[in-house]
């Protein structure tokens, strides 16, 4: 059984890594190809990238939306799902199941009164309007998860610190929301993906140059560097690789605050 386990997760291991393999291997490779062959190393592919396409003003770009998006969608989640953690009501069950179903409507099907909505208000090629999109998509989600952690709060914990002398919101800042620091980590991370990785609405909403994000300029960049008959394999991998470097740093950093929060003892 234990030689059957191994072997199947051996085969996930090739699977899912070999896409990952060829992927770095054609970013320090001049002449990429379709198939995994050995670089003849060169940074020549990153270089052209910044040079050619200017990628440091479309990263800091994204980095300016997705960090935005991410400190408004935290503080926005967390008062309201500690209020629907905390206040007893009757359809409580019926507007958590909402929030799921507002979720679960494809984004496709929303992108024709999005873009007539941003156009109305003025918010086409501005950076307030893909931050209130982008937070606003990823509120109905995050809420319900997050009010999962405040649920398992105890509400004598924060009427402790009422009897202290603490108002409603010094206590909701100094006691409730450092013990729910996991899942404040957990809402940050996964608000900054949604904004770091989203492709289609910055496609409607977008059209200066000086505005466009990575994902856009990434898509551009697969679009024209080799049309549909020639593609650039080195510059789509290194774009792929400089796309995954802001996430990969945002897992660490968050992975070991993470840790400090839940497991005790463990330093930083």
């Amino acid at each position: 059984m234990k030689i059957l386990v191994s072997i199947i997760f051996l085969f996930m291991i090739i699977f899912f890594g070999v896409p990952f393999l060829w992927l770095y291997f054609s970013a320090f490779d001049k002449e990429a190809s379709a198939f995994i062959k050995f670089p003849n190393f060169t940074l020549s592919n990153f270089i052209e990238v910044f040079r050619e396409y200017n990628f440091t003003r479309y990263l800091v770009n994204s980095s300016f939306v997705a960090t935005i998006t991410m400190i408004l969608t935290v503080l926005i989640v967390a008062i309201s799902s500690y209020s629907i953690s905390r206040i007893k009501w009757k359809y409580k069950n019926a507007f958590l199941y909402s929030l799921l179903l507002l979720h679960s409507i494809p984004l496709s099907t929303t992108m024709v009164p999005i873009y007539g909505i941003m156009r109305i208000l003025r918010l086409r090629n501005s950076y307030l309007g893909l931050i209130l999109i982008y937070t606003a998509m990823q509120l109905p989600f995050l809420i319900w998860l997050m009010k999962g952690f405040f649920d398992t709060i105890p509400e004598e914990l924060e009427e402790a610190s009422w009897i202290d002398g603490c108002s409603f919101f010094k206590g909701l800042f100094k006691v409730i929301l450092p013990v729910s620091l996991p899942g404040i980590l957990v809402v940050s991370v996964l608000s900054f993906l949604g904004a770091w990785g989203e492709s289609m609405l910055i496609l409607i909403l977008v059209d200066s140059e000086k505005m466009k994000t990575v994902p856009l300029i990434f898509y551009e960049a697969m679009r024209t560097v080799g049309g549909y008959m020639e593609v650039r394999y080195e510059l789509v991998s290194s774009f792929a690789i400089l796309f995954q470097i802001p996430v990969m740093i945002l897992f660490i950093l968050s992975r070991k605050l993470l840790a400090v929060s839940i497991i005790p003892g463990v330093e930083r």
